[in-house]
Parts: structure tokens; sequence; C-alpha cells
């Protein structure tokens, strides 16, 4: 039994490295092309980049996971042996029958498997992770938050993945969760006086505070996502953006905070009522404060005198782009030209005109599109712009 269980071990083991020689193979080639122009280091900084941050996040989601699978099999109500059993009291006895003696083991490949995936995605962020522990200052502060530019270009994008991470990796732990539960008998749709036990109740209404906390701290840097708006007539923070999401925004963080509390309590509870409360109250504000009221103010009040409205948000785009561009430092210096172009003007300036280019891109492409592509299924994305040598010019 045992040769036989080893037998296939090492025939799982041998088809896995069949079917990774060929990502081996380039990952090898990719590390000898680095070294051979010496940055090796880099290689090995990139690898860590993407190893690490994916390491520490399925470590930390494996924990989650089974943290809470193990506290619905603690939950597990008892099971009792009844007249007239329904087709899920069979379903969970034959169930817990089955698995009793696996219990931990299934525990250990279910966290396993949903960490895997929830961390091997992480890896692709790597980009977001090398500019997050490597930021710097620009020296330069958004008009709207006072924060440097170097928070958006660094620190923001990373800080969103991970927020997005968290309530993602929570709603999967609560559908999860609810599965052990149903499983080990604490959810019994077919049972009339009681579906859900108050443990499970309690039970998932720490998973959904939790859920609640995080989204609160997704509110708060929603915030300075308002800095990239296209709402307005600009780009950036507008009327509506500072007069309407923001204070949205600000009044969804106390929202989620009060439902993450209701749900809390609902541990000595345990019940229904203050659930429905919480995820009730908190739906229809971002609902209505969130969506609906910032669409209406710029509906209703920048539309009709939006030049007046938008000015002050206009003047920092202006500024923006100067400072950007370094345009404040730009010295203006008027041109004397002449319409009368003679022969000579031309022979003096032979070498300019020489190399001004003949054919403008986005028209020529029309062109070639029509005179080339001899059938319908060609197709001439675009006509790119070179220099050629060619007797010497």
């Amino acid at each position: 039994m045992r040769f036989r269980r080893g037998l296939i071990i090492l025939a799982v083991v041998v088809l896995v490295l069949l079917f990774s020689l060929r990502g081996l193979a380039s990952f090898y080639v990719n590390f000898l092309w680095f070294d051979s122009i010496a940055q090796a280091s880099t290689w090995r900084g990139l690898l860590a980049a993407k190893v690490v941050p994916a390491l520490v996040f399925t470590i930390g989601f494996f924990v989650i996971m089974w943290v809470n699978l193990l506290v619905a099999d603690r939950l597990a109500p008892p099971l009792r042996k009844m007249r007239a059993p329904t087709s899920e009291d069979e379903l969970v006895s034959r169930y817990q029958e089955i698995t009793a003696r696996y219990r931990g083991r299934i525990r250990v490949g279910v966290s396993l498997f949903f960490a895997l995936i929830a961390g091997l995605g992480v890896s692709a962020q790597w980009k977001q992770w090398i500019l997050f522990t490597n930021s710097v200052d620009f020296g330069t502060k958004d008009p709207e938050f006072g924060l440097d530019i170097g928070f958006y270009v660094f620190k923001l994008p990373f800080i969103n993945f991970l927020i997005d991470w968290l309530f993602a990796g929570f709603v999967i732990v609560l559908l999860v969760t609810a599965v052990a539960h149903y499983l080990n008998g604490g959810i019994r749709f077919q049972n009339a006086t009681q579906r859900v036990s108050p443990q499970v109740k309690a039970h998932l209404s720490v998973i959904v505070a939790m859920m609640a906390l995080i989204r609160s701290v997704g509110y708060f840097f929603d915030r300075f996502e308002l800095s990239f708006s296209s709402r307005g007539v600009v780009d950036g923070a507008t009327y509506t953006d500072v007069k309407a999401q923001l204070p949205a925004l600000n009044f969804l963080i106390f929202v989620s905070i009060i439902a993450a509390i209701l749900l809390v309590w609902n541990i000595w509870r345990r019940g229904w009522v203050l659930p429905i409360i919480a995820v009730g109250l908190w739906a229809f504000i971002a609902i209505v404060l969130g969506t609906i009221y910032p669409t209406a103010v710029q509906k209703f009040v920048v539309e009709p005198n939006e030049f007046s409205q938008e000015r002050p948000y206009i003047r920092r785009n202006i500024k923006a782009t100067s400072d950007a561009f370094k345009l404040s430092t730009v010295d203006s210096k008027d041109f004397n030209f002449t319409q009368d172009l003679s022969p000579a003007v031309v022979e003096a300036n032979l070498p300019t005109i020489n190399n001004a280019r003949l054919w403008d891109p986005g028209i020529i492409r029309s062109t070639y599109q029509t005179l080339q592509a001899l059938q319908t299924y060609y197709q001439i994305n675009d006509v790119d712009v070179d220099r050629y040598d060619i007797n010497g010019q």
C-alpha cells in the first residue's frame, strides 16, 4: 500500500516537473541574460519583489481562512438523531461521518487552496510594490489635500490594491465559512424553527464587520483618487468632486465604522436585526450619497453655470500643467518673419526644407488602407515615421 502510494506521488512529481520545464528554462535564461550584463542583483531584486509579497499575502490569507474554518468546526452543533430526518440532516450526518478523521487536513487543504489562488495574483503587482517601497517626494503638494505628488505616484496604487485584495479576500472567507457552517449543521434551510444558529450569526457578523472596517479605510483613500477624476471640465478634483463626492466619502467612512460596531455588537445579540440595519443603512447611504447626490450636483448645479463653478479648479489645472512642464520659466521672444519668399531665402534654408516631413501619418494611414489593402481582412493599424540616410543626407 505504501509502495503504491509512493509511486503515485512520484508520478505526480514527474508530471509537474515535465509541465514546468518550459517555465524553468525561461526563468534560467532570464537570469543568464541579466547576469551577462552585470545586472544579476537587479534580477534578484525583481524576483524578490514578485516572490516576497506573494508569499506574505499567501501566508496571511491561509491563516485567516484556517482560523475561520477552525471556528466554524468548533461552533458546529452536536449531531442529533431524529425520527424523520430531512435530506439536509442526512447530508450533514454523512459528511461528518466521512470527514471525522480528516477535519484538520480538510481545513489545511481548503485554506491552502484558496490562499494560493489569492497569493498568486499578488506577484503581478510587483511594479506597484517596488514603487511603494522606494517612494520619494516630488517636493510639490496637491492643492486639495496638501499631500506630496510622490504619494500619488508611488504609494497610492499599492495601497488601493491592498484594500481591494483584503475586501475580496474576506468575501471569499465569508462564502467558504458559510458553506462550512452549512456542512457542519449550523445552517439548515429546511429547518422551520431555526435556520441559522445564534453562534453562526455571531461568527458571520464578525467577518462582515471586518469587511465594513476595510471598506471604511477604502473610502478614506478613495478621497485621494478624486485627484485623478475626469468628471469635470478638466482633469483632477473639480466642483462636484470637492463639494459633493468628498463630503459623501467622509460620511461613508463614519457610516462604515458604525456598521462595523453594530455587527460586532451582534456577537452578543446573535440575531438578524442588527446585521440588517448595519448592511442596509450602509448600502442605502452608499447609493444615495456616493452615487445619486454627486450626479445630481453635477447635473443641476455645475452644468447650468459650468465656467463659474469650475473656475477655481481650472486655475488649479493650469497651474499644475505650468509647473509640470516648467512653463513659468520659459522666455517668450518675438520671431521676426517675412511673407516674401524669394529663391535666395529658399537656397539659404535648403537643409531645413529638405528635412521637412512630407506626409502626415494620420492622413497617409487612411490613404494606404484604401490603396494597399487588397482584401477586406487586411488592416493597416498605424504608420511609423522614420529617418533614412540617403546620399549623405
